[in-house]
């Protein structure tokens, strides 16, 4: 097949990255029904751990070209993802919202440090450090991970039992209505996550004009560097505000309310930034976009462990994530629409029309 072919197909089993969360961040309540809480993360860690070794055990390893590796890889991903992200908040809400607040802030964080020094050792103008050694530094930072929650989280005793999904939905009552506007503002943060990809799509020169997308000389930055500077601003963005949330009374629903709608304002105004692709420009876009994300997310947290009944809190968070996936997954399919509007001109550095 064709290069342009092959990328089409990896494009596709990308996708299953967002269809494996989104069936398992319910799904773990009937596949894993045996399971308690607790035991449900080390089935998502090891999960993952399994998709994480797939390249560069069967691709760099031994040399396979089999693209269905990159669906499977994917689908673990997104499996693990799904089961641990609603389970793992479940189990430390015992320990406090002080804790949960620090905890929080470790997705955005541990990804940014991942995508900003890989993208350094990465970049030609350092090391040119193949990206195998990330999926290797991957995969010994999760057993890692293991051992400190192993070490630190709350015992069986301690943990709330938790109920299925759908006693949740049957006993919700008036508190799940209240939850609305949280479900509400997860989709369009999810949604705006998703088109994040269109930079990529813009900025696909070797060099990136910071002023003007037409520019054919200086000032321009290379593009490793560039893109430095964007995981910078959106681990900034989406870290610091899940945690200033916590040092704010916010005591009521209007209070809440009113929190996720400055959050929503930030996640489409950081998306409708993106749109005349200016370089600078996108850097602020970055940092609003997912200033709004992290915001969501700490108001959201703090919120259902205080109003929600303690033995539905897993379910609740399985459902917010899933409904997030929906708007992540919607997001997914318009990103070649909206990558098209960003790129309607193609230029010398910027929407570069490659040919395969």
């Amino acid at each position: 097949a064709s290069s342009g072919a092959r990328a089409a197909v990896f494009t596709a089993a990308t996708t299953f990255m967002h269809w494996g969360k989104l069936f398992s961040r319910v799904g773990h309540d009937v596949v894993f029904a045996c399971f308690s809480t607790r035991h449900r993360v080390y089935v998502a860690m090891l999960i993952t751990l399994v998709g994480v070794l797939l390249p560069p055990v069967f691709v760099y390893a031994l040399g396979s070209t089999w693209l269905g590796w990159a669906f499977i890889h994917f689908a673990l991903l997104g499996i693990g993802v799904g089961i641990f992200e609603s389970t793992f908040l479940s189990v430390i809400s015992p320990l406090g919202k002080m804790t949960k607040a620090w905890a929080i802030m470790g997705a955005p964080i541990g990804l940014g440090v991942l995508d900003i020094i890989c993208q350094i050792l990465h970049s030609k103008q350092v090391a040119s450090l193949n990206e195998v050694y990330f999926s290797w530094y991957i995969a010994i930072c999760l057993p890692f991970g293991m051992y400190v929650f192993h070490a630190h989280s709350p015992r069986e005793g301690i943990v709330v039992q938790q109920v299925n999904i759908l006693s949740s939905l049957t006993h919700g009552g008036r508190w799940l209505v209240t939850l609305i506007p949280f479900m509400i503002a997860k989709i369009v943060s999810s949604f705006v996550m998703e088109n994040t990809p269109g930079w990529y799509y813009v900025y696909n020169g070797d060099e990136v004009p910071l002023f003007n997308p037409a520019a054919t000389g200086p000032p321009l930055m290379d593009k490793d560097f560039y893109f430095t500077i964007v995981y910078l601003c959106v681990l900034v963005g989406d870290a610091i505000s899940r945690r200033i949330v916590y040092f704010f009374p916010i005591n009521t629903v209007p209070q809440n309310i009113a929190w996720l709608l400055v959050a929503i304002f930030c996640s489409v105004g950081g998306f409708l930034m993106e749109i005349p692709a200016i370089a600078v420009l996108t850097w602020l876009a970055a940092f609003m976009a997912f200033w709004g994300n992290g915001m969501v997310y700490g108001v959201s947290a703090k919120y259902f462990d205080a109003f929600v009944p303690r033995e539905h809190n897993r379910s609740m968070y399985s459902l917010w994530c899933m409904l997030g996936d929906f708007g992540g997954i919607f997001g997914a399919w318009v990103v070649t629409w909206f990558n098209g509007l960003l790129c309607s001109e193609h230029y010398m550095y910027e929407c570069v029309k490659k040919v395969h």
